[in-house]
C-alpha cells in the first residue's frame, strides 16, 4: 500500500520510537474498520492525498510530527498532546456498568441457588459480565483505561461493602423486627470478602494484560479468539484463587476443585456466548469515538493509575 485508496479512512495508532536514533519519524496507521496496521513515514503522509484520509485531529498530529522532523526539533513529538481516550463519555458508561455488575455480584453472592445437582452463589450470574466490559475497555481504549476502571470499581465496591457493614451496627428502631435478617444478608464473612478482592484484582488484570498483548501479536485480528483466550486465563486464576482462599481447610479439598471446575466452565461459556455482542459493542465504540488503541508502548504495571 503506497497510496491511500479513495474514500478509505485511516487513523494514527502509535508513533515509532526509532526517531530518537534515525531522526526520521514513522507512525503506525490503521485502515479504519479493519485490523490492518501499516508503518509509514510522516514525510510520506504529509501530502494532500494522505491528509484527506485522516481526521482533523490526526492531521494536526501529522503536521506536528512533520514539523518536528523537518526542524530537527524532536522534542516537539513528546510535547504534542495525544488523543486522550479517558475523556470519552463512552468510558464513563461502560465503567459504570462494570462497577455495577461487580457490586451486584458481591451483594447477591450470599444467595445460594441450585440448578439440577449444581449449587452456586447467585452472584455467579453477574460476575462474568465484568470480564466482558473489561474486554471492551481494553480492546477499544487500551490497558491504561481498563486499569483505572478496575481500581475505581474496586473502590466503589469497598464503599458499598463498608457502608452496609456499618449500618448493621446502627441501633434498630423499636418497631423494626428485621435486624437479624438484615445482619445475615449484609454481614459478609471476612474470609469470603478477602477472597473476592484478591481474585478480582488478579483475574481482571490477567485478562486485560493478555488481551492487550495479544492484540499487538495478532495485529488486531481474531477478536473472538483473543477475548476467549484472555478470559480463559483471567477467570482461571480468579476462580482458583477465590476457591482456595475462601474454602481451604473448611471443606474437603476435592470439593474445592469441584467448585472450581463448575464456576470456571460457567464463566467461560458466558464469555463464548457473549462474543457476538462483544463484537457489536466494540465495533460501535471504535466508530463512534474514532479510537482503536494498541498498547505498543504501555508498561503493564497494575498499580499505576496514569492514563498518559
Amino acid at each position: 500500500m503506497s497510496n491511500p485508496i479513495s474514500n478509505d479512512k485511516y487513523r494514527i495508532v502509535a508513533v515509532d520510537d526509532s526517531y530518537n536514533k534515525t531522526g526520521k519519524v514513522y507512525v503506525k496507521i490503521q485502515l479504519i474498520n479493519t485490523s490492518r496496521i501499516f508503518t509509514r513515514a510522516v514525510s510520506e503522509l504529509y501530502s494532500a492525498e494522505w491528509l484527506n484520509s485522516f481526521s482533523k485531529e490526526d492531521v494536526a498530529h501529522i503536521a506536528a510530527l512533520y514539523t518536528a522532523e523537518h526542524t530537527k526539533n524532536l522534542e516537539l513529538i513528546e510535547l504534542f498532546p495525544k488523543r486522550n481516550a479517558a475523556t470519552k463519555s463512552s468510558i464513563i458508561i461502560v465503567g459504570i456498568l462494570f462497577a455495577a455488575f461487580l457490586i451486584l455480584s458481591n451483594l447477591t453472592a450470599i444467595k445460594i441457588a441450585q440448578v439440577g445437582p449444581w449449587a452456586f452463589p447467585a452472584g455467579l450470574i453477574f460476575f462474568p459480565l465484568t470480564y466482558i466490559f473489561d474486554d471492551i475497555l481494553t480492546e477499544v481504549y487500551g490497558f491504561k483505561v481498563s486499569r483505572r476502571v478496575i481500581w475505581s470499581a474496586l473502590f466503589a465496591n469497598l464503599i458499598i461493602i463498608s457502608g452496609t457493614w456499618l449500618t448493621i451496627y446502627l441501633p434498630p428502631a423499636a418497631f423494626w423486627d428485621l435486624q437479624e435478617a438484615y445482619a445475615t444478608i449484609y454481614q459478609a464473612v471476612p474470609r469470603i470478602f478477602a477472597a473476592s478482592i484478591v481474585a478480582y484484582l488478579v483475574g481482571e488484570f490477567t485478562n486485560s494484560i493478555i488481551l492487550a498483548k495479544l492484540k499487538i501479536l495478532t495485529d488486531g485480528k481474531y477478536l473472538w479468539l483473543r477475548v476467549i483466550t484472555s478470559t480463559a486465563a483471567g477467570t482461571g486464576v480468579d476462580t482458583v484463587l477465590f476457591a482456595h482462599i475462601a474454602f481451604m481447610f473448611t471443606i474437603p479439598y476435592i470439593a474445592i476443585w469441584e467448585i472450581i471446575l463448575f464456576m470456571y466452565v460457567l464463566k467461560l461459556l458466558y464469555e463464548i456466548c457473549a462474543v457476538p455482542l462483544t463484537y457489536k459493542v466494540v465495533n460501535y465504540l471504535k466508530r463512534k469515538d474514532n479510537i482503536d488503541h494498541y498498547d505498543f508502548k504501555t508498561k503493564f504495571n497494575p498499580f499505576s493509575l496514569s492514563v498518559d
